[in-house]
């Protein structure tokens, strides 16, 4: 037997099973001993130690003290010839003798809930379970995947590399789940990956690099049943004070210098003096600096940054003044929280990996660090300062367990499109890992200088759990209103809508705490759809149930410089969905095309039948079918379970009878207000011409008003509206309001209260949920194709003989709208793929017969023929966020640079080795965006067939410091090692985001 064979072995064949206090204990062939814990309904967990130690507490982040041993006691072992079973309530644990495999039988369903197809995989430095996949099973978690929430055909890492873009991983949480109905919890803080079909489609493959295999497995009906069930091992998420639902700002007012600057500066500021400033790193150059109060410089101190926010208009809920700065003065620390507090907004401190001394007043911490005893300590602290107020602790990075500690805010680089529809996937993610609270720092951090970029992220971020800014990182200031009036003033707008959405949003967060998501995927709230599983739509969520967004993410604009908007799926073809903005309806279950955005309109969709209340019981409503809402309060105290209010509101529109019904608030908090008014905005096409209010079964005379003035003054009645709107901001930016019936309701008592409102004759939407008529007249198109010149990996486009201004295009099924003209290019396609289409003719509400299908396969991923696992050498030193493994790592998000430059005399050496001789095409050098200090611009190239000895390879190469990739063509070239020599760079550094070597095709 070999020495590997020794290291690594299958599990052997089921010998024995005895049942213990409180585990069963199962016994193998190859010496291997593991215990079975069953600890709730659908929760088990699988442990083997090869040491057989059984530590059952050696982890950091699961704690199983609120589990007790009914469920194990009433567990029922059988054995049969070929395998044991354990009955657990309506579950059944098979585990078969040989091959020593285990599957989970759900009796309600009839179904495997998970199979193993082989045994477990044990070895000295790894572990390996492999579990059957099916073909329509989906997977989701892993913690923040950058860029990624749907993992079906991919595999993910298991392991933070701090990287903020595509493809980064910001948590490290060894749990996943499938839409099938088990989720898996690994007890590891060991590093791993899971392998969800790439390698083998029929089979899941889950690694981890340590030898103790110890699991929870959990089973549930619903996302919300697993995540529910995630946190009873790991906790729930933190319910976080109220002040962090509003706008942060996070900077460092200790160490940044200014420096004089000019108007035509791009990056200059103009302060309250009057003259311009640019940041800088010397000294020698600064006229200014950064204080808590004024120590230096008034206009440069955070005080006046708090100051500056008030005079804008916007309202600051907290900030932290000492980012990436540890040492503070404790004194002035607590002079600025006091200034700060004066103007209602929370100060926090900056830690980096120790808990910080943090005076009396802090409120909250913003840290970098995952350890749970200093996080402990940090809300110890706090709840010390705070009394029975929640503490607050924002962490850019986390593990499993974290959200219940931390909310996770981070910032990435900036200025950059690609970063949003990477954010969007990336927050969908941490929300189906169980991490519901997470945000990223508007416009990122050191990038920038984009005004369109910067509105974009503001808009959409203003719909996400937190909203802040991470300013002094880099050249270009980062607050909301660093760009001209225009851009402010959109801002501004968007902040005070997130003020009215304060309620939702808050109802939000109180629902997570039970397994339900703030920022959900289109699946949760639409499961029958395929579609709403994959990448496809991972540039929309859902904010809750109610609103949709599909954020802008691309500079691609229309003639009239407005963005230009593609793929945009509205889904549910019996759903309506209303724009937010100007009321216009669309149909569900289809993806609309060429719609155009003005930089103040962000496309947001309202769900028909959603609720809102915008607070002191003002509701919203947009009726259609059925529909509920229960929105919560409390008084800000860490009691929030037993101490706080619910109120349901229900909507019924069937045919053209509406009934809203308000039912009476249940529970208490020690501030709550009893006698309250309610006020109802109800969204309507028409005039209703009855209205019934009822209050505990009791008619109330209802008067109607006539206008918005005498209606403004009443206590109670009615009155139609034909020029509505609930977001005042946004008025400016259009003529038509939208019709509302509007309710008031005088005070009463409202735990005491059954409110009941029929309306006859309501109309709302009836044209919209007409399906279009098919006309004989209109004859099908005869000859739609996909052009074949125009066919990548990622777009295709279809012409077709015009007939009429519009077409509607089936893609695999899903219905396109919004197509006019004779070819419609479609993008973010999925490489290799086959696509099927087929098209009509579109005349107002009828359209043609379909074509007869046609279609095509987009090409291959060029980066299927990049090379991975290079092993990559530097004659110069790199810093440790910038090492040089990340020159190879085919993630365009990491950067990696020297911590010194190059001479003629003293050239970089870079050497990149292949695990085997490769037949290449080409070698690309990818410069960093940030900026071009770093760049390259005398290289030359050596070939190595051997590894060991080079050959010049041509002339040396001049490249530009600019943006662009920098190939050299290596056609027909066989390498087993290549050599780039750097002799000349464009700064005092040479950095890259990547450098890929591409195999030949053939």
């Amino acid at each position: 037997m070999t020495q590997n064979q020794i290291e690594r072995h299958q599990l052997g064949q089921l010998i024995g099973a005895n049942k213990r206090d409180h585990y069963y204990e199962l016994h193998y062939s190859t010496g291997d001993i593991a215990r079975l814990y069953i600890l709730a309904d659908g929760i088990f967990r699988y442990f083997l130690d090869p040491a057989k130690k059984f530590d059952e507490n050696h982890s950091s982040f699961v704690d199983l003290s609120q589990f007790n041993n009914d469920y194990f006691e009433k567990s029922q072992p059988k054995a049969t010839s070929d395998s044991l079973i354990i009955k657990s309530g309506n579950y059944q644990l098979i585990f078969q003798q040989k091959p020593a495999v285990m599957s989970i039988f759900d009796e309600t369903l009839h179904r495997n809930r998970l199979v193993q197809l082989s045994p477990l995989e044990l070895g000295n430095d790894q572990t390996t379970e492999i579990l059957k996949q099916h073909k329509n099973e989906f997977y989701f978690g892993g913690g923040m995947q950058n860029g990624y929430f749907s993992h079906k055909g991919e595999i993910i890492s298991i392991k933070r590399d701090k990287i903020t873009g595509k493809g980064g991983v910001l948590t490290q949480v060894p749990f996943f789940w499938a839409n099938s109905g088990f989720g898996e919890l690994r007890n590891t803080e060991s590093a791993g990956n899971y392998d969800f079909g790439k390698s083998n489609p029929d089979a899941t493959i889950l690694k981890h690099d340590t030898n103790m295999f110890d699991t929870f497995y959990l089973l549930g009906n619903s996302p919300k049943n697993i995540l529910a069930k995630y946190y009873m091992l790991t906790g729930k998420p933190l319910m976080p004070p109220k002040y962090a639902l509003g706008l942060g700002h996070v900077g460092n007012f200790l160490t940044t210098l200014w420096q004089p600057g000019e108007a035509k500066e791009r990056n200059a500021v103009m302060f309250e003096d009057g003259n311009y400033y640019t940041r800088t790193n010397k000294p020698e150059d600064a006229s200014g600096k950064g204080s808590l109060n004024g120590e230096e410089e008034y206009q440069f101190s955070a005080r006046a940054m708090v100051d500056r926010y008030q005079k804008q208009h916007f309202k600051l809920s907290w900030i932290v003044p000492n980012y990436d700065v540890q040492e503070i003065n404790e004194e002035a620390m607590a002079s600025f929280s006091e200034y700060a507090a004066m103007h209602d907004v929370s100060a926090g401190l900056w830690s980096q990996n120790n808990t910080p001394k943090a005076s009396p007043d802090t409120t909250f911490i913003q840290t970098d660090t995952t350890d749970p005893k200093v996080l402990k300590n940090d809300a110890l602290i706090l709840r010390n300062n705070l009394k029975r107020k929640r503490p607050l602790i924002f962490s850019n990075t986390g593990i499993a367990g974290s959200q219940n500690r931390t909310m996770l805010a981070f910032g990435d680089i900036g200025g950059n499109w690609e970063n949003i529809p990477t954010q969007v996937a990336g927050f969908l993610g941490a929300s189906l890992s169980g991490q519901p609270l997470v945000g990223s720092a508007v416009d990122g951090t050191a990038g920038g200088g984009n005004a369109q970029i910067a509105i974009r992220d503001f808009e959409w971020k203003a719909f996400t759990p937190i909203l802040f800014n991470l300013d002094d990182q880099g050249k270009f200031s980062k607050t909301p209103f660093a760009y001209n009036s225009k851009m402010t003033q959109i801002n501004r707008a968007y902040l005070k809508l997130r003020e009215q959405l304060q309620t939702y949003l808050y109802t939000l967060i109180y629902r997570a705490q039970v397994g339900e998501p703030i920022l959900r995927p289109l699946f949760l709230e639409f499961p029958h759809e395929q579609v709403n599983y994959t990448p496809q739509v991972g540039h929309e969520f859902m904010l809750g149930p109610n609103l949709l967004i599909s954020p802008i993410v691309n500079g691609r604009e229309d003639g009239n410089g407005n963005s230009r908007k593609d793929n945009l799926y509205l889904p549910n073809h019996r759903t309506m969905w209303v724009d937010l903005f100007d009321g216009k309806k669309y149909l569900g279950g289809r993806v609309y095309n060429k719609q155009s955005y003005p930089s103040w309109h962000l496309p947001v969709f309202v769900r028909g039948g959603a609720i809102f209340d915008l607070g002191e019981r003002n509701y919203v409503l947009y009726p259609q079918g059925k529909s509920k809402m229960v929105t919560y309060d409390d008084n800000g105290y860490n009691d929030y379970s037993r101490n706080h209010v619910a109120t349901q509101i229900t909507s019924d529109l069937e045919a053209s009878k509406l009934t809203i019904t308000i039912d009476p608030t249940q529970g208490d908090f020690n501030t709550f207000q009893t006698e309250n008014t309610t006020n109802l905005n109800i969204m309507c096409d028409g005039y209703p011409d009855g209205l019934t209010v009822k209050i505990n079964d009791k008619e109330i005379p209802m008067q109607e008003y006539g206008t918005v003035d005498t209606f403004a003054h009443a206590k109670e009645g009615f009155f139609f509206n034909t020029n509505y709107s609930w977001m005042p901001e946004f008025d400016q930016y259009q003529e038509k309001k939208q019709t509302a019936l509007q309710i008031k309701l005088a005070k009463r008592d409202i735990t005491d209260s059954k409110i009941e409102i029929t309306i006859r004759n309501f109309r709302y939407g009836n044209e919209t949920l007409v399906h279009a008529i098919t006309d004989s007249l209109l004859r099908s198109p005869k000859q739609p194709m996909v052009d074949p010149d125009k066919i990548s990996s990622h777009s295709l486009t279809v012409v077709w003989p015009q007939l009429t201004d519009q077409v509607q295009i089936e893609v695999n099924g899903i219905l396109h709208d919004g197509i006019d003209g004779n070819s419609f290019t479609f993008h973010e396609l999925v490489p290799n793929t086959r696509y099927t289409l087929r098209l009509r003719y579109v005349a107002g509400n009828k359209v043609s017969e379909w074509s007869d299908p046609f279609g095509a396969i987009t090409k291959p991923d060029p980066m299927n023929y990049a090379i991975n696992d290079i092993h990559v050498t530097s004659s110069l030193a790199s810093p440790k966020d910038h090492p040089i493994d990340y020159l190879t790592d085919l993630k365009l998000a990491s950067e990696w640079e020297t911590i010194d430059g190059v001479s003629e005399d003293k050239p970089l050496e870079l050497n990149f080795t292949f695990n085997h001789l490769e037949h290449l095409s080409r070698m690309v050098w990818v410069p960093r965006k940030i900026d071009h200090q770093g760049d390259p611009v005398e290289v030359s190239v050596e070939l190595s067939s051997d590894g060991v000895n080079f050959k010049p390879y041509g002339d040396h190469l001049t490249w530009k410091s600019d943006s662009k990739n920098k190939v050299v063509g290596l056609r027909n070239v066989d390498a087993k090692a290549i050599r780039l020599k750097v002799y000349k760079s464009s700064g005092p550094f040479v950095a890259a985001k990547e450098v890929i070597f591409f195999r030949d095709k053939k």
